[in-house]
């Protein structure tokens, strides 16, 4: 019986080794290890010339599901965040919308007389704080520091630089813009509740009309969505300041960022309705 000489092979990157991601993709950085000189092909027996053989994986290293939570790696784990976060955000989407659509249709009913046996219209349109319109711009301009925040996390030399220990530059450069961005959501609530004051001073409170319920409704919500995003950012600001590994750094405000930039658009939404459908 002919002896099957064992082969050695070059080792790479495994799943388990914890990488940095590359920039605005998510994708892992792979790094290879260069053979030595003891690693060589020996030719089969039987007269033929060498060949290549190369490892099929038998021992299920890739296999993601069979490895922890914390072994995995950071493409995979950024993968599921964001799907888990994609899921979250349709359960918001679909609040706001079934909102939506009752806003119509009750501005369109009334309160139903049981003795004429009709619907009286009560709808009274609710006239929106101008304060709004710069609430907006506040929020829309922190939508913008965030993604510059979420861009610099990912920029590749300064990926590079903390990856091999030389300095925390992703820290150092990210750090200024989510900052700001925590600082105009803290604002953006801020005027939003300025502006329930000023209704409160002109006598338009919850009950007092149809169209208030949906306004406080709408934007009360949406201030509760925007606090557990301001929340989530400032989760992500401290581990930074701790030190956290930078692929679980990058992962938290790359969530944390498309979660605000949703919370702006849902905003803009809902700020159209209360001004252009009243």
């Amino acid at each position: 019986m002919t002896n099957q000489k064992s082969l050695n092979y070059p080792q790479t990157w495994s799943p388990g080794d914890r990488m940095p991601l590359y920039p605005y993709t998510g994708l892992a950085m792979s790094a290879v290890k260069a053979p030595s000189s003891k690693e060589i092909q020996l030719p089969d027996t039987g007269g033929r010339g060498p060949i290549h053989k190369f490892p099929t994986g038998g021992g299920g290293g890739d296999s993601w599901n069979d490895l922890p939570w914390n072994r995995r790696g950071p493409r995979e784990r950024l993968t599921r965040c964001r799907l888990g976060l994609l899921v979250m955000l349709c359960t918001s989407l679909m609040l706001f919308a079934s909102l939506t659509s009752a806003y119509f249709v009750r501005k369109d009913s009334g309160t139903y007389n049981a003795q004429m046996r009709v619907y009286v219209p009560d709808w009274r349109p609710l006239h929106v704080p101008p304060l709004l319109w710069l609430n907006t711009a506040i929020l829309l301009f922190a939508s913008v520091t965030m993604e510059l925040g979420r861009r610099e996390v990912f920029r590749e030399p300064a990926v590079t630089e903390e990856w091999l220990g030389l300095a925390r530059t992703t820290v150092r450069r990210s750090l200024p813009w989510l900052s700001i961005s925590l600082v105009l959501g803290g604002g953006f609530l801020t005027g939003q509740l300025i502006a329930w004051r000023e209704l409160y001073r002109q006598g338009v409170f919850f009950e007092s009309n149809p169209s208030s319920h949906f306004y406080y409704m709408l934007t009360g919500l949406h201030g509760l969505h925007l606090a557990g995003g301001m929340l989530a950012l400032a989760w992500a600001l401290f581990a930074a300041l701790l030190g956290r590994r930078l692929e679980s750094r990058q992962i938290m405000v790359d969530i944390t960022a498309w979660y605000w930039h949703a919370m702006a658009i849902v905003w803009l939404g809902i700020f159209a309705l209360l001004k252009l459908a009243q």
